[in-house]
């Protein structure tokens, strides 16, 4: 079993709201699974840098969307030929926003529309070695994905380093369920969250592995490292 990161998220906001950059990985098995297909900021260049890490868009068998936000699903529609996997209670939330977007302004209710290979999944084992986790509470069907031997994918059931405690990242649907989730997360060894570099369990406190860091490129032709 072999992940691979397509992208590590950043955990930061503008004036204008949610940068929205986000992790993405693909997990390497009896399949070629890719969890998360990040924003539309990265739409353009995704099969280009998938490319440029040894693999072709078109091996990918199984897309895992952790959640609907548009952050994390917005390129799903870029691979009709894989499955796609989104919890049930995700899409029950989907129909939900799809009549009242208000509900959650963040969600692509439209998108499992124009999924050709749905499939609605729960938690459970998927592969040999790899689990689907059900961790509720920023929305209500956000999928896990425990990779044995290497750690759980956790999206924004924990966002990042930030994330490890007192009141959940916002938006979240439900803060209760959130902190329910993000205890069961806290058991584990090694975490990837969904807006940070992974987390590694060292003497009881998580501690990141290297710096998330941003490269903004500016109008006037200069460049800005952020480190974090």
């Amino acid at each position: 079993m072999k992940l691979v990161p397509l992208y590590l998220g950043f955990p930061a906001r503008s004036h204008r709201g949610y940068l929205g950059l986000s992790s993405a990985y693909l997990v390497v098995g009896e399949r070629l699974f890719l969890y998360d297909t990040l924003g539309y900021g990265e739409r353009e260049g995704l099969f280009a840098r998938m490319e440029a890490l040894g693999f072709s868009p078109l091996d990918v068998g199984v897309v895992i969307l952790s959640h609907l936000h548009f952050d994390h699903a917005a390129n799903a529609d870029l691979f009709p030929w894989s499955e796609v996997w989104v919890h049930e209670a995700e899409l029950d939330h989907a129909l939900r926003v799809y009549r009242d977007p208000r509900v959650d302004p963040a969600c692509l209710a439209w998108l499992p529309e124009v999924l050709p290979r749905l499939r609605p999944v729960g938690e459970g084992r998927v592969a040999p070695g790899l689990t689907l986790l059900h961790l509720p509470g920023h929305t209500p069907g956000l999928l896990g994905l425990e990779v044995e031997g290497l750690g759980v994918l956790v999206s924004d059931a924990v966002k990042s380093r930030y994330d490890l405690e007192g009141p959940t990242a916002p938006p979240c649907w439900n803060p209760g369920l959130a902190q329910k989730s993000r205890q069961r997360l806290l058991a584990y060894p090694r975490l990837f969250p969904g807006h940070d570099v992974p987390l590694r369990k060292e003497g009881g406190a998580f501690l990141p592995e290297g710096e998330a860091e941003i490269l903004l490129r500016l109008g006037d032709g200069r460049e800005v490292i952020l480190r974090l």
